[in-house]
């Protein structure tokens, strides 16, 4: 289909993996990795002229092989919404069914545990290649074409070379390095006239094996048990991103507004934290409680690169923090059992976890860490302290001096210069040191290295987003009494389902953020394409705005229309602008206009640039704080 629409792009699920002997691109030149430098760079042989090159990781995509190319069972680029309740079944069944082979187990063991399940162990071998290339569980579902490929992902009697290797060098007191297995290996496999597998592969196999294992194998039981004995009652992590813990909290602070520094109320943070080695992996900080979209924000923060947050905020630092966690742990709150957050969730094989009802002790982790920035906090003039006894007499709104984006600005200094970098009286060392040692190593423990990291960062977002269903009429798509239009939902038009015999539903993935646009997903295409509103008069604003205007419209007892949208908005401008200085209510309004004006944030990540270096007053790092657990 050819529109004027030349925006439109697949979900893109697929994992940029950073080992070893793997391939990436790097402006469409295809290079293989050979050494790890820092979080920042690695060294990379382009496969086309064979020299050695320093490469940005952030500049790097996934590479797409020959059988990844030919491989789409017309699910894998599909919209999270648009699979039957049948399919997510059936997406869980084989997951259930191919655990083992994500998990490391062996040949023997794979047989077994297929005889067990009434499957063919050379189907699950299939079924986790096709979860492999394509990065995402929806590569499990079948072909809707029915041709079905029956390559193994390593030749059997390689994999038990592999298996018999890796348990005879590696796993025992000798502590073997990794580069003598795979040289074993290889050796192995070429006096047998097989062909070797690759180095990431064996690695995989290695890394697939958990910490507690290997530690235990190799170092004993003792020091296994010692460094992994779980506290009753709290999560316990053997690598970085296995559990990730997310919570919200109102800040302990009044903001004030940009423009007249007039207090506007407390804002409210969604933080994750990394239980392994307690970094803060991403936020989400607004003047609007928590929501399911709070959480969207959060998750794919957490999941991305963070150089393009650094240079928004202009705050010189590192945030050494991306990939997919295993496991989001939260509470039971009705923001984190939304539909959409559970099947974003299974899609990129992140397991969603609710603390046990009565069970306090299994969040303090998150809940501690959010005391510790509070604790930091109350030093910024404007506090609330975290009770009355604590505030006393302090006016809080006399004292506010810090703006909304000052304060996001302190928070993200904050988190990369001064909690990630100050020792933990737990780890006995700072978290960023923790991080490191997990995904580099120790002289006592492997690390894991880079974490995957997601090929279209934009994909996640969208992914995670609130979804509406509606139906294309002739002036467009109406949402909420605005109609968006783009020529790329002509075709569309009154189309009926045959299911039905009813106008078809189409999905559509609203930004709270901005309601100027939509992301219409094409179902015969799958791609996404971002709609306009038709009218282009009505100005950029949030959804809160947008319901705040509907809410006037209707007490000064108009039919609403976009002309009375634009109307009433122009006049409730006015009366902010008017009223700013009367009440903090007003203020607050004036303040989320304009963070409107400077949230939306674009997610592509982007090469990293000089930047001034940011100085923190003194003075509120003065007082001395103890050591956080």
């Amino acid at each position: 289909m050819t529109t004027e629409n030349d925006n439109g792009f697949k979900a893109d699920r697929r994992k940029i993996s950073f080992r070893l002997g793997e391939y990436v691109s790097n402006s469409g030149e295809i290079y293989k990795i050979t050494q790890i430098i820092n979080f920042d760079e690695l060294v990379g042989i382009s496969i086309k002229s064979g020299q050695a090159s320093r490469l940005l990781i952030t500049n790097l995509k996934a590479v797409s092989t020959p059988s990844q190319d030919k491989f789409d069972n017309k699910f894998i680029h599909r919209d999270l919404e648009d699979f039957s309740d049948n399919d997510w079944k059936e997406i869980e069944r084989r997951f259930n069914l191919i655990t083992p082979l994500v998990n490391g187990a062996s040949k023997s063991e794979i047989v077994i545990h297929a005889k067990q399940q009434n499957v063919h162990y050379t189907t699950l071998y299939r079924w986790f290649k096709n979860y492999q290339e394509t990065g995402t569980l929806t590569g499990l579902l079948p072909k809707k074409n029915g041709r079905k490929p029956n390559t193994l992902l390593v030749e059997p009697r390689v994999e038990a070379i592999i298996e018999q290797v890796i348990n005879d060098i590696y796993l025992n007191n000798s502590r073997a390095p990794i580069d003598s297995v795979i040289k074993a290996i290889f050796l192995s496999c070429d006096e047998k006239n097989l062909n070797r597998p690759s180095e990431s592969t064996i690695r995989r196999r290695i890394n697939n094996q958990s910490e507690y294992h290997r530690t235990k194998r190799r170092n004993g039981s003792k020091q296994a048990n010692t460094k992994f004995a779980p506290t009753p009652g709290e999560y316990v992590a053997d690598y970085p991103l296995q559990v990730v813990q997310i919570d919200h909290t109102p800040v302990d602070l009044i903001l004030v507004d940009d423009e007249f520094r007039l207090p506007i109320g407390r804002p409210f943070i969604t933080v994750a934290i990394d239980i392994y080695s307690r970094m803060i992996t991403g936020y989400y900080l607004s003047l609007e409680p928590p929501s399911t979209t709070s959480v969207a924000m959060c998750v794919a923060h957490s999941i991305n690169p963070k150089d393009h947050w650094l240079l928004l905020h202009d705050v010189e630092s590192t945030w050494p923090v991306w990939g997919f966690m295993t496991t989001i742990h939260t509470d039971n709150g009705a923001e984190f059992r939304s539909e959409t957050l559970q099947r974003a969730c299974l899609t990129h094989d992140i397991n969603l976890e609710y603390r046990p009802v009565k069970s306090p002790n299994f969040g303090g982790h998150i809940e501690r860490m959010i005391g510790t920035v509070m604790k930091s906090v109350h030093s910024i003039p404007g506090t609330t302290f975290s009770n009355i006894k604590e505030k006393a007499e302090y006016d809080s709104d006399g004292n506010a001096c810090m703006t909304y984006s000052e304060f996001e600005k302190w928070l993200v200094t904050w988190i990369t210069k001064v909690y990630h970098k100050r020792k933990h009286s737990t780890l006995g060392m700072t978290p960023e040191d923790k991080w490191n040692e997990g995904i580099f190593g120790s002289l006592h423990s492997e690390g894991i290295g880079y974490m995957p990291k997601p090929n279209n960062p934009e994909t996640i977002l969208i992914d995670f987003l609130p979804m509406v269903k509606r139906t294309v009429q002739k002036n467009g798509v109406n949402i909420d009494g605005l109609n968006y239009y783009d020529n790329v939902l002509r075709q569309f038009i009154r189309v009926i389902d045959k299911t039905t015999n009813k106008n078809k539903k189409f999905i559509f993935k609203q930004d709270p953020r901005d309601i100027t646009y939509v992301w219409f997903y094409e179902p015969q295409e799958q791609k996404y394409y971002k709609i306009p509103l038709a009218n282009q008069a009505i100005p950029k604003m949030t959804s809160w705005e947008f319901l705040a205007i509907k809410k006037r419209i209707k007490e000064k007892n108009y039919t609403f229309s976009e002309h009375s949208l634009i109307t009433v908005y122009a006049e409730m401008r006015e009366m902010v602008e008017e009223s700013t200085k009367k009440t903090k209510k007003a203020r607050r309004m004036s303040q989320k206009l304009k963070n409107n004006e400077n949230q939306l944030v674009d997610i592509a990540i982007k090469p990293k640039l000089n930047t001034p270096v940011i100085e923190i007053d003194d003075d509120i790092w003065d007082e001395d704080i103890p050591e956080f657990d």
